[in-house]
């Protein structure tokens, strides 16, 4: 039976008589998913409270750091005469979760380089599951650190999975790839992923900067690509292991605007298969890729 293929879209606002020219606007997906964040809405969206060292790193995650603004979902972070630092983070965890898709989170992120140290903001998806970090993958779809106008795209999966399972950092292994985006926090910006049973790759605005294949990884084994359901998060962390440490310079509150999120099938699952690149996607669908393992 043929699985469904998801997609997280949104749609961008065009001009009256203008053809939308939003990347994840392409015809073929049916919309499953949809929010414009006119209003917070809790049957799709979980705050995060609390310390969270993937969510919040060193910085306390709040209720009131999560609210809807004129139209955008907003997440803020700021001083905490008590905490140091608080934030804000939501994910669709056991309400929302998809297998397989174009993930895409249209967004203007926080930070200013040179006052941005210890900022980093993310849009990433994880297992709908109680799997051990990394035996069902992680797919990080955009990560920022210290407002540095880089954005990086990276797949985390653990190569010794299945024979040795909740193995953590032992068995971690992570392709990665980055580009440069000026714009990032003066305007919204398209930050998007594609997954299926046999790649994984990375856009902004359209354009791919990561296309990790069976045949491209350079880590000695194949990628275990993700297979389970996958739940979306939203979040800026301030600190952690990755940044530079939060200083004086760090401008304080900063403001992370989500614009619109939506989820679309496609049908059937497609493959991409390493021998087709005719399309820009290089996907084939079931049937096809079922001709070419018959070769």
């Amino acid at each position: 039976m043929l699985r469904n293929l998801c997609v997280l879209v949104w749609a961008m606002g065009v001009a009256a008589g203008t053809a939308a020219s939003s990347f994840c606007e392409e015809s073929g997906w049916t919309t499953v998913f949809d929010d414009e964040f006119h209003t917070f809405d809790e049957s799709k969206w979980t705050k995060t409270l609390g310390m969270n060292s993937g969510q919040g790193r060193d910085a306390l995650l709040t209720d009131d750091n999560v609210y809807v603004e004129n139209g955008n979902l907003v997440l803020r972070s700021q001083r905490n005469a008590t905490h140091g630092f608080t934030s804000g983070a939501v994910t669709t965890q056991d309400k929302a979760f998809f297998t397989f898709g174009r993930c895409c989170v249209r967004a203007k992120l926080p930070g200013v380089y040179g006052h941005a140290n210890g900022v980093w903001p993310a849009h990433w998806m994880m297992p709908n599951d109680n799997s051990c970090w990394p035996d069902h993958g992680e797919i990080d779809i955009m990560e920022m650190i210290d407002g540095d106008s880089v954005v990086h795209g990276t797949y985390h999966w653990n190569r010794n999975y299945p024979q040795h399972n909740c193995t953590s950092d032992k068995g971690n292994t992570a392709v990665s790839n980055q580009t440069k985006l000026a714009s990032f926090e003066t305007d919204y910006n398209e930050y998007s992923t594609e997954w299926g049973p046999d790649f994984v790759r990375f856009f902004v605005n359209g354009e791919m900067y990561v296309n990790i294949t069976p045949e491209s990884h350079s880590q000695g084994v194949h990628p275990q690509f993700p297979v389970h359901p996958m739940y979306v998060i939203l979040n800026t962390a301030i600190g952690g292991p990755w940044p530079k440490p939060p200083d004086a310079n760090t401008t304080m509150p900063v403001y992370h605007y989500i614009d619109r999120v939506l989820v679309s099938q496609h049908k059937p699952v497609l493959h991409r298969h390493p021998e087709q690149t005719s399309d820009r996607h290089g996907w084939l669908d079931s049937e096809l890729a079922s001709l070419f393992q018959a070769s």
